[in-house]
């Protein structure tokens, strides 16, 4: 049975996820513990972003992920396992028309969309204002990934 706190840090909120914050600097992310396994990401962007996994000393059981820093600066968060939402929606379990439903209902522009160039239905969340705030990927109707503020494509 887990434990509130380990409960608790599995929430992804549209600005990070436990100590993690978009906008922090990285030495300030892979100080709290989380992150490990530096890696270079896209090579079709310059300058290159870096990543890295969630497999940090401090990391939770069961998470998998990525966090990319752009600048030096945390840019964005996808998770393929071990979060959910505060609206219920988990990698997994929940549809994308579900995932749909539920951040409509709770105020936000949300829509999905079939892209046949990568086999599956993106998940986008926006602010009332039009801003990008959440984003997922669905195959076969299920949620597979989610990431804020938007899934991570390297095209």
């Amino acid at each position: 049975m887990p434990t509130a706190e380990a409960s608790a840090t599995t929430v992804l909120h549209l600005n990070g996820i436990g100590p993690l914050r978009l906008g922090m600097p990285r030495a300030a992310a892979v100080a709290t513990g989380w992150l490990a396994d530096r890696g270079a990401g896209c090579e079709l962007v310059s300058p290159r972003p870096v990543t890295y996994r969630f497999t940090g000393r401090s990391a939770p059981a069961g998470v998998r992920g990525a966090a990319q820093f752009d600048g030096g600066v945390l840019t964005a968060l996808s998770f393929t396992r071990g979060v959910r939402t505060p609206t219920g929606v988990r990698v997994g379990h929940t549809t994308s028309a579900r995932m749909v439903a539920r951040y409509r209902a709770a105020g936000f522009r949300a829509s999905a969309a079939f892209e046949p160039i990568f086999g599956g239905t993106f998940v986008t969340v926006r602010r009332p204002n039009g801003r990008q705030v959440l984003g997922a990927f669905a195959e076969r109707r299920r949620i597979t990934q989610l990431a804020v503020p938007a899934i991570p494509v390297c095209d």
